[in-house]
């Protein structure tokens, strides 16, 4: 990554795309995403595998892994100016031959070409946690890893039940810098039914 990924938070905090202290924080909330636990390797996104970034926003933690790790991004928000600020930023910090910005909502994309393809989602402030796994799990190939970022108190948040319906396995949380996260494994059988429109997943939450 030739540009200051610094820089590029900084601007988006400018813009209102970010807030000032998750910009100042921005490098190292989003390297958490790979960390883990200390009995367990971090997370990896090599030559070949893809990383899906729903609800980018100002491009964390998108913008910030996609330097960080060797496969190629994309980044999804559903906001014009959004998407124009991280097309800038993406070529700001030179990774146009590995990112790609899809300007759309998270429901469409995942109901197109990139369904059950990614090695790795990320999520960081999308929505609540039932729509959150809703519109993560049908992106993830077999074996693919949601990753979202948790409150500090987040144990009780994920019903074991919806994670049976699409196909994830918890895989359980751990502590970086000042954030916590959750990981969950996909045994790569969403089912078609997901996602939902997103007016349904709001009258009618999965939990």
């Amino acid at each position: 990554m030739t540009g200051n990924v610094r820089d590029v938070l900084e601007a988006a905090a400018a813009e209102g795309f970010a807030t000032p202290a998750a910009a100042d924080a921005g490098v190292e909330h989003s390297t958490g995403f790979l960390r883990r636990g200390v009995d367990q390797a971090p997370i990896r996104l090599d030559a070949g595998d893809l990383g899906v970034d729903i609800g980018s926003g100002g491009g964390l933690p998108g913008l910030v892994l996609a330097g960080l790790t060797d496969g190629n991004w994309v980044l999804v928000d559903r906001a014009a100016r959004r998407c124009t600020f991280l097309r800038w930023a993406v070529s700001e910090l030179d990774l146009l031959d590995r990112v790609e910005v899809v300007c759309g909502d998270v429901v469409d994309v995942a109901r197109g070409s990139l369904r059950g393809v990614a090695n790795l989602v990320t999520a960081r402030g999308f929505g609540p946690p039932a729509m959150t796994l809703e519109c993560g799990a049908p992106l993830l190939s077999e074996g693919g890893r949601l990753v979202v970022s948790e409150p500090p108190s987040g144990d009780s948040r994920w019903s074991q039940g919806v994670l049976r319906e699409l196909d994830l396995v918890d895989e359980g949380s751990w502590h970086s810098g000042s954030a916590n996260y959750r990981a969950f494994a996909s045994g790569g059988s969403c089912p078609e039914r997901y996602p939902r429109r997103n007016s349904r997943q709001v009258v009618d939450p999965l939990f």
